[in-house]
């Protein structure tokens, strides 16, 4: 399915979070926040999408984005909420300006290091999940007679969680999610427990922004891939 021109690729990013746990850092809303010299957030998971043949872009969100490089570009649309319609609510609305019968939906500050397009294989029941392994934050310790034997550095632990990338198609939008409320309560149990919900492990990078120290690893990882290629 990857590749396959005939498909029509579309997405949904959920852009509306404001980033307090990044305050009194930065007062910046988090799609606005450098990544890089030269890139926001928001306008590098909309590049991303662009590379990878998606011909429309959805972002929800509470608040239009004139800062961003692709404002005005004819791929990118918004879905604007007059008032704070939760995850659920935000993919539910947006969902009416995507014309295929399934999208991607991804939140804005999770960057994968993928090709999007290879969890549409994976929603052949309706719904699909990007699945990785987080980190301790720690590190572990592994001991013997109080004597320390192993020390691993934030090493992975053994569960799978949501990376926050998905497809969904629209006909289990409109029946399981809220018109109000995160989908994340109140709808992907009843997808889970009905069958539809298939998941895809992936082992590659997955950077996410919730704190300051998290943005900052961002910059040097990306800081640092500019100058390989420079």
């Amino acid at each position: 399915m990857v590749g396959n021109m005939k498909m029509r690729y579309e997405a949904i990013i959920l852009c509306g979070g404001e980033g307090w746990r990044l305050k009194p850092d930065t007062w910046t809303p988090k799609p606005l926040l450098k990544i890089s010299a030269d890139e926001t957030l928001l306008d590098r998971q909309i590049r991303w999408l662009l590379e990878h043949d998606f011909s429309n872009v959805v972002l929800a969100s509470n608040r239009p984005f004139p800062e961003s490089a692709y404002f005005n570009n004819t791929v990118v649309q918004l879905s604007l909420e007059e008032k704070k319609l939760g995850t659920g609510g935000a993919l539910k609305k947006a969902a009416a300006l995507v014309s295929a019968d399934q999208f991607y939906a991804m939140n804005v500050d999770d960057i994968i290091l993928y090709d999007p397009r290879t969890l549409y294989e994976y929603a052949d029941r309706g719904a699909a999940i990007l699945l990785a392994q987080p980190c301790l934050l720690f590190g572990r310790i592994t001991t013997r007679k109080n004597m320390v034997t192993k020390f691993e550095d934030r090493p992975l632990l053994g569960i799978w969680v949501s990376a926050g990338h998905y497809v969904f198609s629209k006909k289990l939008i409109e029946e399981y999610f809220p018109d109000e409320g995160d989908f994340e309560r109140k709808a992907m149990q009843k997808i889970v427990s009905n069958k539809f919900l298939k998941g895809l492990k992936y082992e590659g990078d997955w950077l996410t922004v919730n704190t300051m120290k998290d943005l900052m690893n961002i910059r040097e990882h990306f800081e640092a891939k500019q100058t390989k290629r420079t």
